[in-house]
């Protein structure tokens, strides 16, 4: 299995990533982010929560660049990261839950969400090519970027939202499933789903 994005592919599926989802999200009022997700046990708003925690963890690998090879790629990462870093379900579902509540009401974490896309757009905008150490492994820039995007779209469509996924960020998603799944997916989604 391995998939390898270049950077600019990368770049801009993320950016479109980011976009899309904090447009999905300015879709809803306050008791709309209040209404049940995709996730089990998860509101609109732990999804909006989960987003800012993994764009700021996100900043961190943007800003170490290694000499090491990459260890893994756009989507050899996901099985390695369900080995070493999911829990047990109920504890996260749990420790999200907690999360959220260090918000005063919706609207504050959307203001963080906003703050912390630009941050992170940025960063994407100023990345170089290279090999960067993040959740210790080591990844091209391109496939950094990608694992994100994915990540987004993913959760853009856990919002259960009208506004349309990124065609880019959605291409990159598939690819990863396709790779992750040993064959190619036929079509494509429909925007949006």
């Amino acid at each position: 299995m391995a998939l390898t994005v270049d950077l600019e592919t990368g770049r801009t599926a993320f950016a479109d990533s980011v976009r899309g989802f904090l447009a999905a999200v300015d879709g809803f009022d306050e008791w709309g982010l209040l209404d049940a997700s995709r996730c089990h046990g998860w509101t609109r708003l732990d999804v909006v929560v989960h987003v800012i925690a993994g764009w700021q963890e996100m900043l961190g690998g943007m800003v170490s660049p290694v000499a090491d090879e990459p260890t893994v790629d756009a989507a050899s990462y996901w099985p390695t990261f369900d080995e070493t870093e999911a829990g047990e379900p109920v504890d996260t579902l749990m420790a999200q839950r907690r999360r959220t509540a260090a918000f005063a009401r919706p609207s504050s974490a959307c203001t963080e969400l906003r703050y912390v896309a630009e941050a992170v757009l940025r960063g994407a905008a100023a990345l170089a090519e290279g090999h960067y150490l993040w959740q210790h492994q080591v990844f091209t820039a391109g496939d950094y970027l990608t694992i994100w995007a994915v990540e987004d779209v993913i959760h853009q469509v856990d919002l259960i939202s009208d506004h349309p996924v990124p065609a880019t960020a959605l291409d990159l998603a598939r690819a990863t499933v396709a790779e992750l799944g040993g064959a190619s997916l036929a079509g494509r989604l429909p925007e949006g789903g």
